[in-house]
């Protein structure tokens, strides 16, 4: 008999092995959600404060400072600030082999300011392209980033004791849901085509608006077999996604400029993370059930920012959500 035979028949006894233990601990009454509580339905409602951040968010402005036979050149990043969000969810316990079933909606919604005032020696070239294209330079600018991400996420689980102090929900499901990414620019004191300085603005409106659907799939653990206890969740999903970008600019004097491109239809890639600290507890002889989540949360699309720069090529930025994470869940 081979070495790959051998091993092959260790495995499947190793396998075989786990599986009963994890039955005979089921049967022992170690501490699993529907069988310790005869609640069907849970809600659950979840404070998100969270910071997201994005790559090539340094791209809407360039800043050109000579004097003393020199000049220097600078590009002021866009950052975001920390924000409020929320998250709410239903579920329900089926009867038979403890699956469960849940559906939840995260909302969250962010904006950023960033300001250049009009100083002596100083000049600013704008990097979206439209603005680029009027061939206008700005002697003062002024912009607003708007975040807004709406998912729903439905799961399908199964939750297994592994051991005394560990238990695991597998899940599988759809994730689908939009973020839109709008840009409002204002331009002071125009100089216009490179020579005529004027007392003109000018507006830029850009648009970066992503929807998709696609499976997801994950694991639930929890570590400890008594109220107090640790958690980690983790997801993947894998979305068939659109997004619309758009580019417009409008000066005060009745000239526009503005960049069209087709929708792109791609794949999509989210990565989710949930890790902290839990505690349950139940009252009214099993009937009820409350328990809560605190911990850090961190959310990765990958290449969610497709706008055109200067260059007129698509940018590839990821787009990171990280933070606190608050659950408060009810079953009953």
């Amino acid at each position: 008999m081979s070495f790959a035979w051998i091993s092959r028949a260790l495995f499947c006894l190793l396998l075989l092995s786990v599986l009963s233990k994890s039955t005979a601990a089921q049967g022992d009454g170690l501490p699993d959600f529907s069988a310790q509580c005869g609640c069907r339905w849970a809600i659950s409602a979840d404070l998100l404060y969270w910071y997201p951040s994005e790559e090539v968010t340094a791209i809407w402005a360039d800043v050109i400072t000579s004097g003393d036979n020199r000049k220097s050149w600078t590009a002021p990043g866009f950052d975001f600030t920390w924000d409020l969000g929320f998250r709410v969810g239903i579920g329900y316990h089926l009867i038979y082999d403890q699956w469960d079933i849940a559906l939840y909606w995260t909302h969250f919604r962010t904006d950023a300011k960033h300001e250049l005032s009009s100083k002596p020696n100083v000049s600013i070239g704008p990097e979206f392209f439209a603005a680029l294209l009027s061939g206008n330079t700005p002697r003062s600018m002024s912009v607003k980033w708007s975040l807004l991400l709406n998912m729903f996420d439905w799961e399908l689980g199964k939750r297994y004791c592994i051991c005394s102090n560990l238990s695991l929900r597998p899940f599988i499901g759809l994730k689908g849901g939009w973020i839109n990414q709008s840009i409002h620019a204002r331009y002071g004191d125009l100089i216009v085509s490179l020579i005529f300085p004027t007392n003109e603005s000018a507006k830029e409106r850009l648009k970066n608006n992503f929807w998709g659907i696609g499976p997801l799939g994950g694991v639930n653990t929890k570590w400890g077999a008594h109220s107090l206890h640790l958690f980690g969740d983790f997801s993947v999903a894998t979305m068939w996604g659109t997004w619309s970008c758009s580019d417009l600019y409008k000066t005060s004097f009745s000239t526009t400029s503005s960049v069209n491109t087709k929708n792109s239809h791609l794949g999509a890639l989210m990565f989710q993370g949930f890790m902290g600290v839990g505690w349950d507890v139940d009252f009214c002889l099993g009937k009820f059930r409350f328990s809560t989540k605190l911990g850090y949360e961190m959310q990765l699309w990958l290449n969610q920012l497709r706008i055109a720069t200067f260059q007129l090529q698509r940018l590839h930025g990821d787009l990171t959500f990280m933070g606190v994470t608050l659950r408060c869940r009810f079953d009953f």
